[in-house]
């Protein structure tokens, strides 16, 4: 929703914010190439922006147009004046700079060309040995990396900000260069560095998003005609530190606790019940429980579906490792098959909660659709309330009365924990080095740093380490001859 008015201090101050979810532009009918954004959010506050159209070409030589826009300042910052002489000092610069060919491409159009290309959905760039698809879910996350934090196709206003409004170097300079816009001839490791260094206050997203980008670079190096002449630029830029989430469930008494109200209380959330249980008892990742289905799919196709399926003869679960795509057989515990069971009696049985679930494949189907398997939000709620019930999640009041009050939750131990309590208890009781193997973890390094969490108590001793030990005989000494 687009609209024009005469651009003067008083008639911007008047503006309000929409009552929707979309942003409103409101064009300045006085000036050429200039207007402000106003967001729902009360909170945020009016953007100036420049804005033009920018000239394309494809290969057959046709003209297409779309809309560009440049963040100016916000509203309060500079004056209204000053704001419409910078666009009329550098309109026509910023349009000449748009014109865009096959002679000259953009940081911009190598990354869509990635897309376009079908990089993400093909052959993993930075793998040992074989070749290796990318995983759907991959593929994904790198299209979306690119288009939020490289494309800026975003709605979010801080993040379109951050990428696209001047940075300060120092005291009286800025950088006004924006990422997508750089021609690749001209690109340089410091414009990586300084795009990299505009996402600090996301270091998480800011790795993945460097990540992906080193991953475009080197993907167009092994191209016949590489559209960026040179080395990767992305290669040795320090990474931010991030903080790594080990958390776990930190006594054996509570894991026990856990294990045996879900062994039985099974017959309340029985998929669900099933589903945690599984996780605290094979410990692998979250994703590959979801596709679990009762059995081998009998058609190729199928068994593609499939994250993994249950050998009822072998007492296992079938997986295949989503890194190196070798078969992952888990071993079954005779708890856990006991579970399984009295979950496929639930099914079958008409009057339990589990009956909606008949005929269906998949061992945790998706309660809107039993055709299909669960996915990362189909027990959001049911972990949230679970959580609290157990300590591994606190909440604070937000508004309402009597039956209907609404909480804010926020989880202290997720499923993905449970994967790092496994391996824990795992490692204590067997070793670093088995748990490692049983995770089939590239080092011990990985599952040290990502999963293994200490017994600091046992760590530490009272007593001499160079006391004999309890089931070392003492000799005792032989007189001497006389």
């Amino acid at each position: 929703m687009n609209k024009t008015i005469k651009f003067t201090a008083a008639a911007i101050a008047k503006l309000k914010h929409p009552t929707g979810k979309r942003s409103v532009k409101w064009y300045a009918s006085n000036l050429e190439g200039l207007c402000v954004q106003v967001m729902p959010q009360p909170s945020l506050k009016i953007s100036y922006y420049a804005h033009w159209s920018t000239i394309s070409y494809n290969t057959d030589g046709y003209q297409s147009r779309s809309g560009r826009y440049k963040y100016l300042g916000r509203v309060g910052g500079e004056s209204l004046d000053a704001i419409m002489e910078k666009v009329v000092l550098n309109l026509k610069v910023w349009k000449a700079g748009n014109v865009t060919t096959n002679s000259i491409k953009t940081v911009g159009s190598l990354f869509k060309e990635y897309k376009r290309d079908g990089g993400a959905t093909g052959f993993r760039i930075k793998t040992k040995g074989g070749k290796i698809t990318y995983k759907a879910r991959t593929s994904k996350n790198y299209v979306t990396l690119i288009d939020a934090y490289v494309l800026a196709k975003t709605k979010k206003e801080q993040l379109l900000q951050t990428l696209t409004a001047p940075y300060r170097l120092g005291a009286n300079s800025y950088y006004k260069k924006v990422f997508a816009d750089i021609p690749l001839d001209k690109l340089t490791k410091k414009d990586v560095e300084i795009w990299h260094s505009r996402m600090e206050a996301t270091p998480i997203a800011a790795n993945r998003a460097l990540a992906v980008a080193s991953t475009v670079f080197e993907w167009d190096q092994k191209r016949p005609v590489p559209a960026h002449k040179g080395f990767n630029p992305c290669l040795r830029i320090p990474k931010y530190q991030e903080q790594k989430n080990k958390a776990f469930i930190n006594t054996m008494e509570k894991v026990m606790e856990v294990t045996k109200y879900l062994d039985e209380q099974l017959w309340r959330e029985p998929h669900f019940y099933t589903f945690y249980r599984l996780l605290l008892e094979i410990g692998e990742r979250l994703a590959d429980n979801y596709g679990v289905a009762w059995e081998k799919p009998k058609s190729i196709a199928k068994q593609k579906l499939c994250t993994g399926w249950i050998d009822w003869i072998k007492k296992e679960i079938h997986f295949t490792d989503t890194k190196n795509r070798e078969p992952a057989d888990c071993e079954l515990t005779d708890e856990m098959i006991v579970v399984l069971r009295k979950l496929q009696n639930l099914i079958s049985d008409e009057n339990s909660n589990a009956s909606w679930a008949v005929g269906s494949m998949w061992v945790f189907p998706r309660p809107t659709d039993p055709t299909k398997h669960v996915n990362e939000s189909s027990y959001r709620c049911k972990q949230r309330d679970f959580n609290f019930k157990f300590g591994f999640a606190t909440r604070e009041y937000v508004r309402g009365t009597g039956k209907r009050i609404v909480y804010k939750y926020t989880n202290i131990i997720t499923m993905k924990h449970l994967r790092k309590t496994f391996v824990t208890y795992y490692g204590r009781a067997k070793g670093l080095e088995a748990a490692s193997l049983r995770m089939r973890h590239s080092s011990l390094k990985v599952t040290k740093d990502h999963y293994f969490n200490e017994d600091e108590k046992a760590l530490k001793t009272q007593k001499s380490i160079y006391a004999p030990a309890v089931n070392v005989v003492q000799l005792k000494k032989v007189a001497d001859d006389k």
